[in-house]
């Protein structure tokens, strides 16, 4: 039986890591899935590390450890985290935990993930999470029936990830390495009904992103499919960002 490539993906235990394990499967590769915890279900085809990205000790133990016999063809920096407090309330230790799992721990897994795979003859992907946050502010007079109004740091890590994946691909250039962002709309969970009314108002497609139709984008940056795509963020949003 031929080896399947393999695909590291942060933030595998949540809403969109959890669909884009079972997509990427599907699609034959396998996963190996790195989260502060996971679920106990066993899946075929995905390894569960438990690991802080945001210690880089830990993140240079997990690619010493890997076995570099594996064909490991991508990363996907899906791992993020959010705050909903005001920002008239906002706290330094917020400011600095926001910015220390977006943007420290994608810079600290993309390195060492470089450094891992220099030696591969094989083409790589890594494929970074934006959002439309971090090229528009956020409408927060929609957030009536949702306490979840996008902040002020979340949307400026946001920023610096579609700056950093620019950043890659011109500091990897004439690599076997391609670096692209996806910058997804909102995504459909368990909002209130007229958040999600009046949010679907302001999309041209009048509608809420499904998960899935973020992670059949990944898949796509993934794949040799988009072997020509480099240093882009390409947003899935429905056209909001459009008018």
């Amino acid at each position: 039986m031929l080896e399947k490539n393999k695909i590291i993906l942060t933030g595998s235990n949540g809403q969109l890591g959890k669909e884009l394990v079972s997509l990427l499967i599907q699609k034959g590769y396998d996963v190996i899935g790195i989260d502060l915890s996971h679920n106990s279900e066993d899946i075929e085809g995905y390894l569960k590390i438990d690991l802080d990205i945001t210690q880089e000790s830990q993140v240079q133990d997990f690619y010493r450890n890997l076995n570099h016999k594996d064909k490991i063809s991508g990363l996907v920096n899906n791992a993020g985290i959010a705050i909903f407090t005001p920002l008239e309330e906002r706290t330094y230790e917020e400011i600095r935990t926001v910015m220390d799992v977006n943007i420290a721990g994608t810079i600290l897994m993309t390195k060492y993930f470089m450094e891992s795979t220099k030696q591969l003859g094989s083409k790589i992907s890594i494929v970074n999470l934006g959002s439309i946050y971090g090229a528009i502010a956020p409408d927060l007079s929609i957030y009536e029936d949702t306490p979840r109004a996008s902040s002020e740091i979340y949307g400026m890590t946001k920023a610096s990830i579609i700056n950093f994946t620019q950043y890659l691909a011109s500091y990897y250039k004439d690599t076997n390495a391609r670096f692209n962002c996806v910058s997804p709309g909102g995504i459909e969970f368990e909002q209130g009904p007229i958040f999600k009314k009046k949010y679907s108002a302001k999309v041209p497609l009048g509608r809420m992103a499904k998960t899935k139709e973020i992670s059949e984008v990944i898949y796509f940056l993934l794949s040799e499919k988009s072997s020509y795509i480099n240093g882009e963020n390409i947003f899935v949003d429905g056209g909001l960002t459009k008018w």
